[in-house]
């Protein structure tokens, strides 16, 4: 169905809200963001085949080589090192004001295009 692309363009759309809603969490630098930031990223250590401790990051292993490890998982690319810091803020606030709402604001684009070019919003059934 021609709808469909823009359905899934809108599910992106409200994974990267909730990304900013995340990133924009840290920004505060208080005990309670940082907490909150070492939490998150904790859970993001157990994603399935990009989290070191997730499942199926075992299946990633060439030879004796593990190509997922505490070094090279999801929140080592989350927050630029093995700990909530400087690093980690500016990582966040870079991504908070340009990266999340410029690929946002592209998909926007896109996504109300969609809709104009299928046919506007249609009414009740």
């Amino acid at each position: 169905p021609p709808r469909e692309f823009n359905w899934n363009v809108g599910v992106i759309l409200l994974v990267l809200t909730l990304l900013l809603s995340f990133t924009g969490y840290l920004l505060p630098w208080d005990q309670l963001a940082i907490w909150a930031i070492t939490v998150g990223s904790n859970m993001a250590r157990a994603t399935p085949l990009l989290g070191h401790e997730g499942p199926g990051a075992q299946l990633l292993v060439l030879g004796d080589v593990k190509m997922v490890h505490a070094g090279s998982d999801a929140r080592f690319a989350l927050l630029g090192g093995r700990f909530v810091g400087e690093g980690a803020l500016l990582r966040f606030y870079v991504l908070h004001c340009v990266g999340i709402p410029l690929v946002a604001g592209i998909l926007m684009a896109v996504h109300f295009w969609r809709v104009r070019k299928d046919g506007g919003i249609s009414g009740p059934l």
